[in-house]
């Protein structure tokens, strides 16, 4: 009988963790659908609202902006106030903004101010998508769990420009944003069904605003530099202006987390050379990994003179094989810990900076590919072991923050990866096109920047090997 209640039990819990990949699931494709889905329409809306590229560019970039700055206030909130309520607010809230974007955008401000709350919903979802899969699966499975858990993402950052465009050449761009919402009532369901009340916390019960804002100016400020550095210069007062406030908002967030008896990030976390080596090993390979989605497409379409759908196409390769390899990388981090997987994925990554370096004018299309299953399935064996590292380093109660920090140095990686990409491409292709034409200028400023991105991955290795091996279960 006792058995027979036993099974029961670890049947129902099992069930419960399906439904927990439900619930974050329906987050993480939701929100990430939404990254990329609208791409293809911003000619569209460029023309309808008669607006420059320059000011359409902000419903792409705006998206971004403001999880930089507050995905860390979003994970310490859930810590705080809980993670069910956080959930049926950002379900509610995402859906909400998707709704209302297009009924009432009447010129581009408009459409950008929702663009803006789509991306604070962002905010709420994302940043405990993690921690929750993290609270729910003991060590044995945590890694495996977090492999599943960024299948979704793939998902939704993969079907975004095929879904979008599909979308878009038979309804209209209304439809791109209307297209996650059923997904986030689904998600709301699982979570009013599933997840248990949020128990009331003691001690802690204030959220530091202060420190979150002074941590926010400290991102922002540097993720709009990085950004606009091609444009104003990196001599230029503007760009060195953001830059001066970003260190100097370093500066009072850290004297403040200090002083302060509740932290919005708690330093001592740093302290830990799982979580500190980890959420570089984070930041650094998401540079990279940003260089190959940043500039394949214009070698694709520009030197390679391919077709937008067939060069998209193509680009898929990354996603689908980040798919497939993601579950592989948290099970053999499951099994084997943070270093083999981390390590190996890694080196794929760095392969792919080196493969880079062949591409010509006639490259193989096969070849390509390739480069690119190779970068994807290197993201997905690393991304979940070093993210099982980092979430398994913090402390149950900080979950929401690692899970926030970890966030958000996955989103300065792709601001960084972008700028660097940017800026280094414009300056090696001014270099070398006095003395070639400009296809082949092109194929060594991009062999260049690649080598910048061997060198992060290099960097990234050794980070990896600092962390202390796992305590043997």
């Amino acid at each position: 009988m006792n058995t027979l209640q036993e099974q029961n039990r670890a049947e129902k819990k099992k069930l419960n963790k399906w439904w927990i990949y439900a619930i974050t699931g329906m987050a993480n494709f939701s929100v990430c659908f939404a990254i990329n889905s609208l791409n293809l329409a911003l000619p569209i809306l460029m023309k309808e609202f008669g607006v420059t590229q320059g000011e359409i560019s902000w419903l792409a970039l705006i998206y971004t902006f403001v999880p930089c700055c507050l995905l860390l206030i979003c994970g310490k909130a859930a810590d705080l106030y809980g993670y069910k309520r956080q959930y049926q607010f950002g379900f509610c809230f995402f859906a909400a903004a998707s709704a209302l974007a297009p009924l009432l955008s009447r010129n581009l401000l408009i459409l950008i101010l929702f663009r803006a709350l789509q991306g604070f919903g962002y905010c709420l979802l994302i940043s405990i998508t993690q921690a929750t899969v993290t609270r729910n699966f003991d060590e044995a499975e945590r890694g495996k769990a977090l492999g599943i858990n960024s299948v979704f993402v793939s998902v939704g950052l993969a079907s975004g420009p095929s879904i979008g465009g599909f979308l878009l050449t038979h309804f209209s761009w209304h439809s791109i944003f209307y297209f996650p919402i059923p997904f986030c009532l689904f998600g709301l369901i699982a979570t009013n069904v599933v997840m248990p009340k949020d128990s009331k916390k003691e001690g802690e019960t204030k959220l530091d605003l202060l420190g979150g804002f002074f941590f926010a100016i400290f991102i922002g400020t540097l993720a709009v530099a990085l950004n606009f550095s091609d444009d104003w210069g990196m001599n230029s007062t503007l760009f060195l202006l953001c830059i001066f406030v970003s260190v100097s908002s370093l500066f009072f967030f850290v004297y403040r987390e200090k002083a302060v008896h509740e932290p919005m990030l708690p330093l001592d976390l740093f302290k830990n050379k799982t979580f500190a080596f980890a959420n570089a090993v984070c930041g650094l390979s998401y540079m990279t990994q940003q260089l190959t989605t940043y500039l394949f497409p214009f070698f694709l379409i520009h030197i390679l003179m391919l077709r937008a759908d067939k060069a998209g196409f193509i680009m898929l390769a990354f996603p689908l094989s980040m798919m497939l390899s993601s579950p592989l990388g948290g099970t053999l981090s499951d099994r084997f810990g943070t270093k083999r997987p981390a390590v190996f994925g890694l080196l794929l990554i760095a392969l792919n900076c080196i493969l880079v370096g062949f591409f010509n004018l006639d490259s193989n299309l096969y070849f390509v590919t390739f480069t690119l299953l190779l970068v994807g399935m290197g993201n997905g064996l690393s991304v979940s072991a070093v993210n099982s590292a980092i979430l398994g380093s913090a402390p149950k109660k900080y979950l929401g923050v690692a899970s926030g920090t970890l966030a958000t140095m996955r989103t300065i990686g792709n601001t960084f990866g972008t700028a660097i990409g940017s800026v280094m491409l414009v300056s090696r292709q001014t270099y070398y096109a006095i003395r070639f034409g400009d296809s082949e200028s092109y194929l060594l400023a991009q062999r260049d920047t690649f080598l910048i991105g061997f060198a992060l991955v290099l960097m990234a290795i050794v980070f990896i090997l600092r962390i202390p091996e796992r305590t043997k279960r």
